[in-house]
């Protein structure tokens, strides 16, 4: 697969997540949050190799790999908070954690489409 369909299934699949596990904290099903979460940990997996993220990365903004990369660490992260929070209860925390990875998403966003 070339870096633009790998691009466009993780953001698809984590996207998907993302919806998945809002909706899991507005009518508090936990369930949901959970089944939302795996599939936000397998959209970014996809999109986490540098090489990956560096093919589809603007011309003009190649230099920025660095920061691409690790808006994923930061998801990546933020995705062990937010299920080790639900595991313990902690919905605030578990939702502050959904937060941080929406602001990870926007952070990468905002370099790619010069925001």
């Amino acid at each position: 697969a070339n870096a633009g369909d790998v691009m466009k299934d993780s953001m698809a699949t984590m996207q998907s997540g993302m919806t998945q596990v809002q909706q899991g904290f507005l009518n508090n099903n936990v369930n949901s949050i959970r089944e939302g979460l795996e599939l936000i940990k397998k959209g970014n997996a996809k999109f986490s190799d540098k090489n990956v993220i560096k093919q589809y990365l603007p011309t003009d903004k190649k230099h920025m790999i660095n920061v691409a990369e690790n808006q994923a660490k930061r998801i990546s992260l933020d995705a062990t908070v937010l299920e080790l929070n639900l595991d313990d209860k902690a919905y605030i925390n578990a939702s502050n954690a959904y937060a941080d990875i929406m602001n990870a998403c926007s952070r990468c966003h905002a370099i790619v489409r010069s925001w």
